[in-house]
């Protein structure tokens, strides 16, 4: 789960550069983004349960 949340955070890192770089435009850029924090804030909430079972 650790090894995904950074997996997230390095897709968002790699979504700032492409947007530098004019591979995505703004909308683009703003829709990914969004997806991707949605993405890293459920696996934060299942790391979170998990740890909470044990």
């Amino acid at each position: 789960m650790y090894i995904s949340k950074a997996s997230a955070g390095e897709l968002r890192s790699q979504l700032y550069l492409a947007f530098d770089l004019k591979y995505l435009s703004n909308e683009e850029f703003e829709k990914l983004k969004f997806k991707v924090n949605e993405v890293s804030k459920l696996v934060s909430g299942l790391i979170k349960y998990l740890l909470s079972t044990l």
